[in-house]
């Protein structure tokens, strides 16, 4: 087994792609106004709406707690320090600036529009 895709709940789509294509992802695929695909280096993730969510589950998602992070690999110290600068730029939220953190990775920590935590790092 492996894991294929990583699914995102999103309040506001646009805003959602705007921010995931700011980071990296283009869209790969968009199945009407509540199901995008995106997809980088063999990373998908799909961002789906409350509506969509709500048909497929049978009931509508809570929207509290950080009970997950994505964390995504970058190649170099400086394309760490680069993207959260970015990010920064684009008006997003950047959670924790760069630092090299005691488990020998540069890290930054960012949220998306719907308050998601992602991490961005790379080895030292």
């Amino acid at each position: 087994m492996k894991l294929g895709m990583v699914g995102i709940i999103v309040e506001d789509m646009e805003k959602a792609i705007k921010f995931y294509e700011c980071i990296g992802f283009p869209i790969k695929a968009r199945y009407g106004e509540d199901y995008v695909e995106l997809e980088e280096r063999g990373i998908r993730i799909s961002l789906n709406t409350k509506k969509m969510i709500e048909g497929m589950y049978g009931f509508l998602p809570e929207s509290s707690g950080d009970k997950i992070e994505l964390a995504f690999e970058l190649p170099t110290v400086e394309a760490v320090d680069e993207l959260t600068k970015k990010v920064k730029n684009n008006n997003y939220e950047v959670v924790r600036e760069p630092w090299d953190a005691t488990w020998n990775q540069r890290y930054a920590v960012i949220k998306d529009p719907d308050g998601n935590l992602l991490s961005l790092f790379c080895n030292l």
